[in-house]
């Protein structure tokens, strides 16, 4: 057993580290001292509560046990068992007068609120405790995290195998009954992944809840669950006396910058901070505090978030610090790379937030990102996504990179060809790569049509219907099957023709697809027949469509390439002025004595004519390339 039964009471309400009488550190929500049994001037002897009483443990030499434990091994270690343990409670003071005339007083889980259910949260955390010490797959998972299992006991992290019988079991040894366990534990049976657990617990140190982290990432279930219902607005690791807590994502940064000896640092669990938890803090002493965010894909999002926790501080009267970390850095990883005095001093040196220095303070962050992400990029890699069947226009442009750019031919049709054969290329040539196509000039059956005949090198007239050669038949069959492969894999979609856009929805989709889909491009076919119905201050429709696609650009920052209509003449390109003047570059492609040259001018990426050469198109299925 875990703890003397027959002084369960006492340990959990008395005994405490400073009745030993030997130096204690503060580390962390933990204490730490000399180890007496292999090295008294090494400080690897840790203090710590999460099972509901204090044990120790060292790290080096793995030496462990409760309070009465340490007292027999380190002060009365030449007496026998039983003698030493006697002189240990005497020590303690187990034979308190006061303690024995209330043997049947009410036990402290029962006086707190909702105690019962501490009680048998308090239990299972005890058992997923014992369970991990024999389990070899919670062993590997903590060690690929960069745990040891007696690193992970100090916060109570546990192990439970999917199978609710055995931990019943152990139940009934400790007093608790079956409808105990499914009335707080009522998350218990609904999920039966082997998981690593972790107990929460509020600013006393009561446990409302234990979560429980998937083993195995390939499992469909939900990485992160929780098997008893409780408060979500108790920031997890929340500690008393904490002036400037770090607020952090993740339950693994938390509990890395705490056993790094970071005080005061608390995870939201993945959710969005708010009012409630600045709450919860606040009654804890924090008079300021430090969030620390993993780097997204959307900054300008980003940047959206942390001047709404602002307001949340001056709401509260209190200070922030925010940082954003390196892209793809997590605290865990930033602590267990540099250590937590690198943290400690990232955070010293970090301005409070005002309005005016969180802007600058974004500012000098995205220009520092800007040089690293371009000091990263070799001279012979292009920046952007390649097009293998234009591999000049790659090299000229340097790849396709975010922009918005407009596209229009003469003959007008050609310019559809041009962006199906760009389509492809694409897809094909970038395996992570998603293409959403917008048709508003062709119905959906004829674009599937179009791509099969690019693929097999035929006619669009030949894949409407069975043809007396097998071999075409076959091909066709093997092209319909990699189009529904592309589909099906989610690198492309083909949307038909709007009855009308609204911004918002159409931000908030793409918004989403961003999110799931780092690398995406947005193709619309037909951009003069989009209808819109928002943006009534611009009387010119061009203007409107032009104000929108731009406005879709600066907020999701990806490649957007614009098909429609353009005229040429004496002057020049003419047209919707409004394209013309907002595109990052104009596609123009047109026939002359039968050959196809398609040029790329742009007066926002250097000179004005950056590529032009002579394109090929095929006789069959008119898929286009670089001639």
């Amino acid at each position: 057993m875990l703890i003397d039964q027959e002084h369960a009471d006492y340990m959990r309400t008395k005994a405490h580290p400073r009745q030993l009488g030997i130096p204690l550190s503060r580390w962390g929500r933990n204490l730490i001292a000399c180890c007496p049994f292999h090295a008294p001037e090494e400080t690897s002897l840790f203090f710590y509560d999460a099972l509901g009483y204090w044990r120790y443990r060292c790290l080096q030499c793995g030496a462990e046990g409760d309070l009465v434990d340490f007292l027999m091994k380190s002060r009365f270690n030449g007496m026998d068992e039983q003698t030493a343990r006697t002189e240990a409670f005497e020590f303690l003071g187990t034979l308190d007068k006061d303690l024995a005339n209330n043997q049947d007083s009410e036990h402290p889980w029962v006086k707190e609120v909702g105690g019962e259910k501490s009680k048998v949260l308090e239990c299972f955390v005890r058992y997923c405790h014992w369970a991990a010490c024999k389990s070899p797959s919670s062993a590997k998972f903590l060690e690929a995290r960069g745990w040891s299992i007696g690193q992970a006991q100090l916060y109570g992290l546990g192990y439970y195998s999917g199978d609710p019988e055995p931990f019943i079991s152990y139940c009934m040894l400790s007093g608790i009954e079956r409808h105990q366990i499914s009335f707080y534990l009522d998350n218990l049976e609904a999920y039966h992944e082997p998981r690593i657990t972790i107990p929460a617990r509020n600013s006393k140190g009561f446990i409302h809840s234990v979560y429980g982290r998937l083993i195995d990432d390939n499992e469909k279930s939900h990485t992160y669950i929780t098997y008893a219902s409780g408060p979500t607005v108790i920031p997890f690791n929340i500690q008393p006396d904490s002036e400037n807590p770090i607020i952090v994502q993740g339950f693994f940064d938390a509990l890395t910058a705490d056993l790094a000896g970071i005080p005061g640092v608390v995870s939201t669990m993945y959710q969005e901070l708010n009012v409630n938890h600045l709450y919860k803090l606040k009654a804890c002493g924090a008079e300021a505090f430090t969030v620390i965010l993993r780097r997204e894909e959307d900054r300008r999002n980003q940047e959206l978030k942390i001047q709404k926790y602002l307001k949340l501080a001056e709401q509260m009267h209190m200070s922030l610090k925010s940082i954003v970390l390196p892209k793809d850095e997590t605290v865990d990883t930033f602590v267990r790379k540099n250590g937590a005095d690198k943290l400690l001093d990232l955070i010293s040196k970090t301005e409070v937030d005002t309005i005016h220095s969180h802007r600058r303070s974004m500012l000098l962050q995205d220009i520092k990102e800007n040089f690293d992400t371009a000091m990263a990029c070799p001279p012979d890699q292009s920046v952007g996504y390649k097009l293998s069947t234009f591999p000049k226009l790659t090299k000229e442009i340097d790849g396709v990179q975010s922009g918005c750019f407009f596209v229009s031919s003469h003959p007008f049709g050609l310019k559809t060809f041009l962006l199906s054969s760009l389509t492809l290329d694409l897809i094909e040539s970038n395996p992570n790569l998603k293409v959403i196509y917008v048709a508003y000039e062709t119905p959906r059956r004829q674009i599937f049509d179009r791509l099969v005949s690019m693929l097999i090198g035929q006619s669009i007239l030949t894949v409407r219907k069975q043809n007396t050669d097998n071999e075409i038949n076959k091909k066709i069959l093997e092209a319909t099957r990699d189009l529904m492969g592309y589909v099906r894999n989610n690198r492309l979609e083909i949307w038909d023709d709007m009855p009308s856009l609204d911004f918002s929805d159409l931000l908030k989709t793409l918004s989403q697809e961003l999110k799931d889909h780092p690398d995406l491009i947005l193709v619309i076919d037909g951009i003069d027949h989009m209808k819109i119905t928002d943006r009534p201050e611009l009387p010119d429709i061009h203007e409107k469509r032009s104000s929108i696609m731009l406005d879709l650009y600066k907020a999701l920052d990806i490649p957007i390439f614009l098909g429609g209509e353009l005229i040429d003449s004496n002057m020049g390109l003419l047209g919707p002025r409004a394209y013309l003047r907002d595109s990052d570059a104009i596609y123009w492609l047109t026939e002359k004595d039968g050959v196809l040259n398609l040029s790329v001018d742009s007066r926002r990426l250097g000179s004005s004519r950056i590529y032009e050469n002579n394109i090929s198109i095929d006789t069959q299925s008119s898929r286009m390339k670089e001639a």
